[in-house]
């Protein structure tokens, strides 16, 4: 089955739906997301800028994550429809209503259920024959190192397939996260570049915010090897510290891309390109789905639609 990634950014949503032998097409206008699909042999890849034009071809199933920062709770400027970005949720449905896909999948952050317009365009997509649902999905029920919340809404245009029985299933695939030090242990005794993508800037600045981290302020953590991961966002701009970060002689630093990138779930071979600059990277790590959830969405999404096909 061909699946379409809108916004696939880093491709987390499509290395999911790959491990479970769907055919990939990513699109986005980000110019390293092309060379991640291909040197991470996720799938094919369409370089579009998806305000000026859709995607135009036949998928079984549409997946994506338009732009979250015009309801990030992050975002203290232009919000909602006043951000330029709020125009993506449109394109995103416009390409359901359009290639009509036996289902699809959209994952953002939690404020976008209250949207009115989200509301409206579940709506139109009801009206053309979908069933629809959106539940709020946390990482770390599903395997992950992070407690990051999602809202998930899915929907399904099959005359007997419906939106509660896929969270029905997911519900069933639950397991016990991994902890930080399950996850990236393995990296605490490789230097900078030992590894792929395991470097981190050099901020002498840390030790300034260490009432941050007493405090608890959002954003601000040192990680815990015995615990899963809180959510976090660009590395650059909220220092999230390595476990053993300052003792017994360890460097003072955040975690690493590489270990950022365990924590989400992407595989110890996945890699970025050559030539991305370290602020990107720890921003595509922030945006992605994880993998390890991507999986299980897809695997039920899968049998779903299979249960169908012979029938």
């Amino acid at each position: 089955m061909r699946v379409l990634d809108l916004f696939c950014g880093a491709g987390g949503l499509s290395l999911g739906f790959r491990d479970e032998g769907f055919s990939i097409t990513g699109a986005d206008n980000n110019p390293y997301s092309g060379k991640i699909f291909s040197i991470n042999h996720i799938g094919e890849f369409i370089d579009i800028d998806l305000t000026e034009k859709p995607v135009t071809d036949s998928f079984d199933i549409i997946v994506g994550g338009p732009p979250c920062r015009p309801w990030s709770a992050v975002n203290l400027q232009r919000r909602g429809s006043l951000h330029p970005e709020y125009i993506l949720l449109d394109r995103f449905f416009e390409h359901i209503i359009a290639l009509k896909p036996r289902a699809f999948l959209l994952e953002n952050v939690l404020p976008l259920g209250h949207d009115a317009r989200f509301q409206e365009l579940i709506g139109k997509a009801t009206h053309e024959g979908y069933h629809i649902l959106f539940r709020t999905v946390r990482y770390s029920d599903f395997g992950a190192t992070t407690r990051r919340q999602r809202l998930i809404a899915v929907g399904f245009r099959e005359f007997g397939l419906n939106a509660s029985e896929f969270f029905e299933r997911l519900e069933q695939m639950k397991e016990p996260p991994l902890t930080v030090g399950q996850t990236i242990k393995r990296y605490e005794n490789f230097m900078y570049g030992e590894y792929l993508d395991h470097e981190w800037p050099n901020l002498t600045t840390i030790d300034k915010y260490q009432k941050y981290y007493e405090s608890g302020k959002y954003g601000w953590f040192k990680l815990d090897y015995d615990d899963c991961s809180p959510s976090f966002g660009n590395i650059m701009k909220t220092y999230i510290l390595h476990p053993l970060a300052g003792m017994n002689g360890y460097p003072l630093r955040v975690i690493s891309v590489r270990e950022a990138l365990e924590i989400m779930g992407f595989p110890s071979t996945f890699t970025f390109p050559s030539g991305m600059g370290m602020t990107m990277k720890y921003q595509m790590v922030a945006n992605s789905v994880s993998p390890v959830v991507a999986r299980k969405l897809a695997r039920v999404i899968g049998c779903m639609l299979q249960s169908r096909s012979f029938l």
